[in-house]
């Protein structure tokens, strides 16, 4: 699959571009989702960590199990605006770490917006999700195919929101499980927004990639 590329070893690739990437572990399944950005031959990686301090990061610091795939739904020569996108969120936003996702997005300026009450609550996926859809001023991907289901950590739902101080119905319809493995995925696909079935059909092919690479 020559379209997944591995970060750290790639040499080849001249051109400026965005991607989808993830980090691997030792069985081969994704368990991180970054942005990887290759801009005037410099190699960067944008991600959320999930971490309370310095929770966004934009660096250099390419992990060797690394891989990636170029996103054609963000032409070359925008990555200027893109890049400064990404540092305003930096800048500005002020993440926690959660299952959820119902269509939020940062703007151009780093701002977040959000109509649930879950507010600024994502995993690394689901801050790649609300970057993808300020940036592409559209849904990214059809998130609604995702339900509840996709996330089935014991008593999950009232944990968190005993933890935050919310009431579960208010943060019903926003829990949903979208998996590093299904965004990079994604990055096979341009016609916005990606629908589910699509990045199913993709996902053992990827896997196997992954696992003997």
């Amino acid at each position: 699959m020559l379209e997944l590329i591995n970060t750290a070893t790639e040499k080849n690739y001249k051109s400026d571009f965005i991607a989808i990437g993830c980090w691997k572990d030792g069985d081969g399944n994704p368990f991180h989702s970054v942005f990887i950005i290759k801009y005037n031959n410099e190699t960067y990686q944008y991600h959320y960590t999930g971490e309370d301090t310095d929770a966004i990061k934009y660096d250099k610091d390419i992990r060797s199990n690394c891989f990636h795939k170029i996103t054609f739904t963000i032409h070359p020569h925008i990555i200027p605006s893109f890049i400064m996108m990404c540092k305003q969120i930096q800048k500005k936003a002020n993440p926690r770490y959660g299952f959820f996702y119902t269509g939020e997005y940062f703007d151009l300026n780093g701002q977040h917006f959000s109509e649930k009450e879950i507010g600024q609550t994502m995993t690394c996926t689901g801050f790649c999700l609300n970057v993808l859809k300020g940036f592409l001023e559209e849904n990214y991907i059809d998130y609604t195919e995702w339900t509840e289901e996709t996330h089935q950590e014991y008593n999950y739902l009232q944990n968190f929101a005993d933890d935050h101080g919310l009431n579960v119905e208010d943060i019903a319809e926003s829990h949903r499980r979208i998996s590093p493995l299904d965004l990079i995925c994604s990055a096979y696909f341009s016609d916005l927004p990606i629908k589910k079935e699509s990045i199913n059909s993709k996902k053992e092919e990827v896997s196997t990639y992954l696992e003997f690479s």
